[in-house]
Order: C-alpha cells, then sequence, then structure tokens
C-alpha cells in the first residue's frame, strides 16, 4: 500500500535551497540559532501557524537563501523585504499581522543587538 506523502510549507522550495538552509544551521552559532528560532516563533505566534503561516516561513526563508545570506538569524530583515516587495498583497487575511509581526521581530533584533543588515560573503 502506498502512503500519501504530505505537502509541506517547504515542498514548493528547491532541493538546492534546502540543502543550503540545512548547511548554513549547521554552521551557526547556538546563539544565532536561538535568535532565528526565537522570531520564527515570534512571527509564528503572531500571523498564525496555519498552513499559510508556515509558507511564509517558508517563503522569507528561500528568500534569504537566495540573497546569499548566511545566517538564519537574519529572518526578521526579510519580514521586512516581504513586506517592501509586495509579498504581503498576496496573503490578505494576514496583512496586519505580518506588518505587527514586523515591528515585534524588530523589536526583538533591537534588543538584542543583532545586525541590520544580512551576513553575506563577500567573495
Amino acid at each position: 500500500m502506498r502512503r500519501k506523502i504530505k505537502k509541506g510549507p517547504f515542498s514548493k522550495v528547491p532541493n538546492e535551497i534546502k540543502r543550503e538552509m540545512v548547511r548554513i544551521w549547521k554552521t551557526m552559532s547556538e546563539e544565532d540559532k536561538e535568535h532565528f528560532t526565537n522570531q520564527v516563533a515570534l512571527a509564528l505566534s503572531i500571523w498564525g501557524t496555519d498552513d499559510e503561516g508556515l509558507e511564509l516561513i517558508a517563503i522569507i526563508m528561500q528568500k534569504m537563501v537566495e540573497d546569499g545570506s548566511k545566517n538564519l538569524a537574519d529572518f526578521g530583515l526579510y519580514i521586512d523585504w516581504f513586506i517592501k516587495n509586495g509579498g504581503v498583497e498576496l496573503y490578505e487575511d494576514k496583512k496586519k499581522a505580518i506588518k505587527k509581526a514586523s515591528i515585534v521581530v524588530e523589536s526583538y533584533r533591537l534588543k538584542y543587538d543583532l545586525p541590520s543588515e544580512p551576513h553575506k560573503s563577500i567573495f
């Protein structure tokens, strides 16, 4: 009997991007891993953990990797990217929540003195 494979929030993310996400995670410090996890948790607590909420995480993480970020703790910076580039318009029901999450996550980033620019390699 064949098992039906459930499509998850990362099902549309190309495999090479997913591999890069894992590679980045493995190279991150424990402190940066905690900052990433906290930012994602804050965002999900505001915009929701339904399918669309989880899909937003995947979209933002994919953009981070495509943009060359070398640290997933840059997550909060890319919520703003998502809003500024019209992504929020695709999620009309979550529009206010996404904008609120951006403010809350930015406050978190300021509290912990996280960089205001993504970690990128200059090479």
